[in-house]
């Protein structure tokens, strides 16, 4: 019997190493494909957070749902001249055995203007959404919104791909914010980053009208 109960906390051992080792090498992976894009992109990448992202962007709503925020592969540089930040989030929500880790590939990028403050929440991102959004009063496309609704028909027309992939918006002043959630290892921020440019061009139209 000692020798069964033996071989078997042996075998949850190595199932565990297992089990991480195969974790390191999917996030070496991921580090390698994003350094790439991020030099194909003439951007700058960081596999650690050098700029403490989660402290930094702590007023955001979609950034502060939860807890235990961390970052890593951050993604810098400027795009249409605007200073951009893409990176891996994680966080945790609920406690105990209900608690669960959420994974999000964020893009933070300082505009130009002065936008406002606008929450989008995606409708298809049913867990765990934050409880500001619980105020909201109107729905434009698949994204539940609080603030400047012209605003969000602005991004929801530029949006098809952020919807695609059930990406979040919020705007706070000068900054927006798309927070994609990470359901498969391969999904990353880079194809919506490449069309950050021309969200931006749209949204600089909202503001002249």
């Amino acid at each position: 019997m000692q020798d069964i109960f033996t071989l078997l906390l042996i075998g949850v051992l190595m199932a565990s190493v297992v089990s991480f080792v195969v974790m390191g090498w999917r996030q070496w992976r991921r580090t390698g494909f994003l350094a790439r894009k991020a030099h194909e992109m003439k951007l700058h990448f960081s596999a650690v957070d050098l700029f403490d992202v989660p402290r930094k962007y702590g007023d955001f709503t979609l950034v502060s749902n939860g807890h235990g925020q961390r970052a890593c592969n951050v993604t810098h540089g400027y795009i249409c001249s605007c200073p951009v930040r893409a990176f891996d989030l994680r966080y945790e929500v609920g406690h105990a055995t209900r608690r669960m880790t959420r994974h999000y590939a964020v893009i933070a990028v300082q505009t130009r203007k002065n936008l406002g403050d606008l929450v989008m929440w995606h409708v298809d991102d049913a867990q765990s959404p934050p409880l500001a959004i619980s105020f909201a009063v109107e729905t434009v496309g698949k994204w539940i919104c609080r603030g400047d609704i012209g605003l969000a028909r602005a991004v929801v027309g530029v949006s098809e791909p952020l919807s695609d992939r059930c990406a979040s918006v919020e705007v706070r002043g000068d900054t927006m914010m798309f927070c994609l959630p990470v359901v498969r290892r391969r999904q990353d921020y880079t194809a919506q980053l490449a069309c950050i440019e021309q969200v931006l061009g749209r949204i600089e139209d909202y503001c002249v009208q």
